[in-house]
Order: structure tokens, then C-alpha cells, then sequence
């Protein structure tokens, strides 16, 4: 609503909760008369409020300096989720609160990075590190908490929480403990929420699986990458098949129901046959979420020094031979690498594919806001001591156009809805071309209702990324 509108309006409930709607332009003596004083006061409040607009809106959605100024210039306070039942007493100040918890809640999820492990695999290129020093892990302790407590104000009402990594559970269980703390302490979820922690199955203990749980944990990632000595082998993955098997056990007794664990597929010397028993063996423990990844070989990579290429074409056969075993078990594609039960995909990252805002926090996280985006720097200690974070500026469209290109990486695509107003944009309009030589290259196709990805689309991703990326 515009501040002339707002202006323009104003609220009188009846003592049943009925309301109308009155003109403030027909403000008059009779009008001013029915006005008790507390209602004077709260007009008057919001009349300051739009006076001070511009100054909120320079702030460019700073959480920190944005609740300084609606707690010291206007004395409002985080509302947090609301059910808005107005009464004669109270209907402005819930107005007012609810502007204000716009102006400071522009988060949907948060990303929170653990950057230590054990050791690191030969194929992975996430950053991490092997720092067991009690000083810099206080430290990064630490300054977590105290930007998730700078940014509390826009992490209200989540969808979701991911802690990734490097290894979440390689925190002792005293270093857990502070971790979840500092999440509970300054940050709320909506009813539904979904709240993930990666774990390796060689750290985990059923201690921190109960503290998990306990301190409001609802879905596991578990990153197996292969069940076969063989394969984990050439990937320099240093966790045993027992392992896996006593982790999953343990968090199924412990009562966790949503897990997923991940695998990794073209990896050199690996036959189908091997990959087929992968799949078999994590079947087996029938859970509700598998996602299953095409190695690439990253730069600066132990794995990278050792070969120079993949077998595409046996990685599509096993890309192929993932979705046909996994649909016998009611196992949905619902993204390029990711299969799911109805209802139990990965909220976290599927609202991130559909350009939904997050905050990253730590060492390598990324963050979007829904207009621009920014990376911490990929050192921990560069991060403690303060590095500021790069950040990532471009044209509206071209923002949309990336938008775009992430959502055609799920299987569900784009309801034409959606794609009405992304960045300001009404990109139907905007990219009408992109999309229509999409559609005769059958990577997308169109419905009345939708734009989805074609089989083939999904298998060159990349393709249907470049035609809106690099526009």
C-alpha cells in the first residue's frame, strides 16, 4: 500500500469486530469528535511513520540498522507471526506492526555454514577445513551468534533452516549445544517448518542425534556417496557401509522420519553394475528422500589431478537407471539430482530453485535478498576477522533471467503466475523469445497453465541456464 493511500485511510471497528473504511480526506469535526485520544495518538504515529519513509527505504533492508530505527523513531518492536483480529484499542498499532515487520523480515530461509571436518574428500570443492584449535572454533562460535543476533529482525517466520558444510557433526557436543542455542535464540519458524542438518555418518553419535532432535532438528542429510569400497575408494571418502548403516539406524530409533541421504554417480572405474548396487542398498533402508549426483571434477581437486574426464555417456545411463529403480518406490524426480515421497522434498533448497530470499551465514555463504546477492569470502579467518563479503550487482532482467534458469531445474517448472512479476518484471513478456525457441528445441514445453522442463531439458540443464543467463 502507498504512503498516499495509507494516508487516506483509516480504520473504525465496531464492538463486534465489523469495520469501514473512511476517507481521510473527508476528515471533518464530526470525524475528529468520535476519536478517542489513544487513536489520535497512533495517527499521529503513523503520519510520522511515512514522514520517515525514504529514510527506512535508504537503509537497503538493513536488519541491524533498520530495527534500530523502528525501535528508537518509532517504538515498535518484532511482531513475529500475528492472527489480526482488530479492536477499537488495538487496530492501529497492529497496522503499524505490520508495517513494520515487512520493512524488517525480507528472508524466507537461512543457510548457516559449518566449515570443519575431519578430513577432506579428494572430489569436493565445498568449503572446508581441517581446524581443530579450540581458539578459532570459539571464535567462529561466536561471531555466528552474533549475526544471527544482528540479523534476527529478518529472520522471523522462516521456511526453512539448512545447516550445511563442510560437517555440521563434527561439533563437539558442547560446541552443538552453542550452535543450536544461537539459532533458537534469534530466529522463528513458521508452524511447517523445515530445519536440516548434514551429517557424516563416521561423526555422528546417537548423543548428538537426541540434542538434534531436541532442539528443534526435523530432517537429516546424510552424505553416503557410495555403498561400495570401490567407489568410495577413488572419491576418497573415508566413511565404511557399517557406518552408514548404524547412523541411519540410530536417527530412525531416535524418531527422525524425514532423511535423505546423498549418492554420487560417474565416477571413474564405477560400472553400471556398481551403481545399480548403490541404489539397491540405499532402497533398502527406505527412506523418504534420495538425492543422487553426476560427479563433476572441480577444480583444485585431489580428484581432478587424477583424471581428466568422466564417461558422459555411462553417467546418462545411470542418470536414467536412478529415476526407473527409484519410481518403484513411489520415489519422484522432483529436481535434476534430487527424488522425493509425495509432501517430503527438500523445502530449503526447492524455494531457493524458485528465487525465494535467504541469508547465508559463515565462511563461503551466499545470500539473496531478492535483488542482489553476496558471498562471504571462502577463508575462516578472513570471515572471523571481519572480511567483507563480495558483492554480486546486475540489470533486473538479467537477475530475472538467472531466476528463471534456477526454477527450470525442477521438474514442476513455472506456473505462468509465477513468472508475472519476478524482479519487477513481467518476464512472460520479457523473455517471450528465450521461451519460444526453447519450446521448438523441446527443452521446455507449454501448457495453459505452465512452462516446465522437457525430459531432455532436465538432461541438458546447462543449455536451457545459458539461454537466459547470457542474454
Amino acid at each position: 500500500m502507498s504512503k498516499f493511500l495509507i494516508a487516506l485511510l483509516f480504520i473504525v471497528s465496531t464492538s463486534v469486530g465489523a469495520y469501514y473504511i473512511v476517507p481521510m480526506y473527508q476528515q471533518n469535526q464530526d470525524l475528529k469528535s468520535q476519536l478517542d485520544s489513544t487513536e489520535l495518538a497512533l495517527l499521529k504515529q503513523r503520519k510520522e511513520i511515512d514522514k520517515k519513509r525514504i529514510l527506512i527505504d535508504d537503509l537497503h533492508r538493513n536488519p541491524a540498522a533498520i530495527d534500530k530505527v523502528a525501535r528508537e523513531k518509532f517504538g515498535l518492536c518484532r511482531p513475529g507471526e500475528r492472527v489480526y483480529k482488530f479492536t477499537d484499542e488495538d487496530k492501529l498499532r497492529d497496522l503499524l506492526e505490520d508495517y513494520s515487520y515487512f520493512m524488517v523480515n525480507p528472508y524466507h530461509s537461512l543457510y548457516l555454514h559449518v566449515p570443519f571436518c575431519q578430513n577432506i574428500c579428494d572430489y569436493c570443492n565445498l568449503y572446508s577445513v581441517v581446524n581443530n584449535e579450540n581458539s578459532t572454533r570459539t571464535s567462529y562460535l561466536g561471531l555466528i551468534n552474533s549475526q544471527l543476533k544482528d540479523a534476527s529482525n529478518s529472520l522471523v517466520n522462516l521456511q526453512s533452516i539448512f545447516v550445511g558444510g563442510g560437517t555440521p557433526s563434527q561439533l563437539t557436543i558442547p560446541e552443538m549445544k552453542y550452535f543450536l542455542k544461537s539459532v533458537n535464540d534469534h530466529v522463528t519458524l513458521r508452524g511447517d517448518y523445515e530445519f536440516s542438518v548434514e551429517c557424516n555418518p563416521s561423526s555422528i553419535t546417537d548423543d548428538k542425534l537426541k540434542l538434534l532432535r531436541d532442539s528443534g532438528v526435523n530432517r537429516l542429510s546424510f552424505g553416503a556417496q557410495s555403498t561400495t569400497r570401490k567407489t568410495r575408494s577413488v572419491l576418497g571418502r573415508r566413511t565404511s557401509k557399517s557406518q552408514l548403516d548404524q547412523a541411519l539406524n540410530s536417527a530412525l530409533n531416535i524418531g527422525f522420519e524425514n532423511i535423505n541421504i546423498d549418492l554420487i554417480y560417474g565416477v571413474p572405474g564405477q560400472e553400471i553394475e556398481d551403481w545399480q548396487y548403490d541404489l539397491e542398498t540405499a532402497l533398502s533402508y527406505n527412506l523418504p528422500h534420495y538425492s543422487a549426483y553426476s560427479l563433476i571434477l572441480e577444480e583444485d581437486t585431489v580428484l581432478a589431478e587424477k583424471f581428466s574426464s568422466v564417461d558422459d555417456e555411462l553417467a546418462v545411463d545411470m542418470y536414467d537407471l536412478t529415476a526407473e529403480m527409484l519410481s518403484t518406490k513411489d520415489l519422484r524426480r522432483y529436481e535434476i539430482s534430487n527424488y522425493s515421497k509425495p509432501g517430503k522434498h527438500c523445502k530449503h533448497n526447492y524455494d531457493i530453485w524458485k528465487g525465494k530470499s535467504y541469508l547465508g551465514i559463515g565462511p563461503a555463504a551466499t545470500s539473496y535478498d531478492g535483488e542482489k546477492r553476496w558471498s562471504q569470502i571462502r577463508d575462516l579467518e578472513k570471515w572471523i576477522a571481519g572480511h567483507a563479503p563480495e558483492i554480486d550487482e546486475i540489470p533486473a532482467k538479467d537477475r530475472a533471467g538467472e531466476v528463471i534458469s534456477f526454477g527450470f531445474r525442477t521438474v514442476d517448472g513455472w506456473q505462468k503466475t509465477e513468472l508475472e512479476n519476478i524482479c519487477g518484471l513481467n518476464t512472460l513478456t520479457e523473455f517471450s523469445d528465450i521461451f519460444q525457441d526453447l519450446i521448438k528445441s523441446e527443452l521446455i514445453y507449454e501448457d495453459n497453465n505452465s512452462l516446465k522442463p522437457t525430459e531432455q531439458g532436465l538432461l541438458f540443464a546447462d543449455s536451457v541456464a545459458e539461454a537466459f543467463i547470457f542474454i
